[in-house]
């Protein structure tokens, strides 16, 4: 048995998330903390109390989503889990670099709220957009994109063999839209509060490219898959310029995951909030084990099941 990490990205946060886990595990407890001193404020109340509309703003979600992947990933490994290699979905990637010894934890909170705040203010309210399309293969969705006239719209997220996420302007995206359900597709416009990993996000990854010169990073001790290739990081010096590209570049999400079950990679944990990357690695890959950590039952069952793996051997 071969396990990666899989670290949840912005869209998975809900009130009350990595609660249990942290009332039950101090390492829990540790990644939340480092949190709340690094960042000057709470984010585990904020995790643990604050409302859905309040862990929607991205100024908000991002370190909250941070936190939350990095202590499942972290209580997993106080069990003796640990991954042979990672990836993280857009700011799961900075988890992932931290697990892998790329990125401390607390440079990796202090990047992630600058990250946040950067690409909320890249675009103005109302001008940008994002939408998924379901069921469509990506080439189909690219074409679409490649139609639009009225604005500017490119796909984002690939996400699966059959979802994909496009990002633009809103007038882009609409027409997108338009063209799509003409044809019979499935879509439906993301509630998201800026169009991410697209040519609009260049203030932001700009902001991320400064503050990057300001920040050692580490070999990685295990493979990073990163977002903006598949492919795994080779070494440190990589590290800033792919991440400085992925606020601003697709999510190439299948490979990514084609690319880690090729390694050798044969079972998937998903670290933090919500179940959406397991949804991904099941309509993408086959004959893999998908587990996750998210609260205390998740956990549990993760636990069993990795032991029952390992007494096989």
């Amino acid at each position: 048995m071969k396990t990666g990490f899989l670290f949840s990205g912005q869209g998975a946060q809900y009130p009350d998330m990595m609660k249990d886990l942290y009332d039950t595990e101090s390492a829990a407890r540790e990644v939340f903390s480092c949190a709340d001193r690094v960042l000057g404020r709470e984010i585990s109340a904020l995790c643990f109390e604050g409302t859905q509309e309040d862990l929607n703003l991205t100024h908000n979600t991002q370190p909250c989503m941070l936190a939350g992947d990095l202590a499942a990933g972290m209580v997993l490994r106080s069990h003796g889990v640990r991954a042979d290699a990672a990836a993280g979905f857009s700011l799961g990637e900075y988890a992932a670099l931290v697990y892998a010894d790329v990125l401390s934890m607390e440079d990796a909170f202090r990047i992630i709220q600058l990250r946040a705040d950067a690409m909320q203010e890249a675009v103005a309210p109302g001008e940008g957009a994002m939408a998924a399309f379901v069921g469509a293969g990506s080439e189909q969705v690219e074409e679409i994109c490649r139609r639009v006239s009225s604005g500017y719209v490119t796909a984002a997220n690939y996400n699966s063999p059959v979802q994909t996420v496009v990002s633009g302007s809103a007038a882009g995206v609409d027409e997108a839209l338009e063209i799509a359900a003409a044809e019979g597709l499935k879509c439906v416009r993301l509630a998201v509060s800026a169009p991410f990993h697209c040519a609009m996000m260049e203030p932001a990854a700009m902001k991320l490219k400064e503050a990057f010169s300001r920040i050692t990073f580490g070999r990685p001790s295990i493979p990073v898959f990163m977002n903006v290739d598949g492919e795994p990081l080779k070494d440190a010096e990589s590290a800033a310029g792919l991440l400085v590209r992925q606020a601003m570049s697709p999510v190439y999400w299948v490979r990514t995951l084609e690319n880690m079950s090729r390694s050798g990679i044969d079972t998937f944990i998903e670290c933090g909030a919500g179940k959406t990357l397991s949804g991904l690695v099941k309509k993408t890959l086959k004959g893999v084990s998908i587990l996750r950590a998210e609260n205390r039952k998740t956990l549990d069952d993760t636990l069993a099941k990795t032991a029952a793996e390992e007494e096989d051997k």
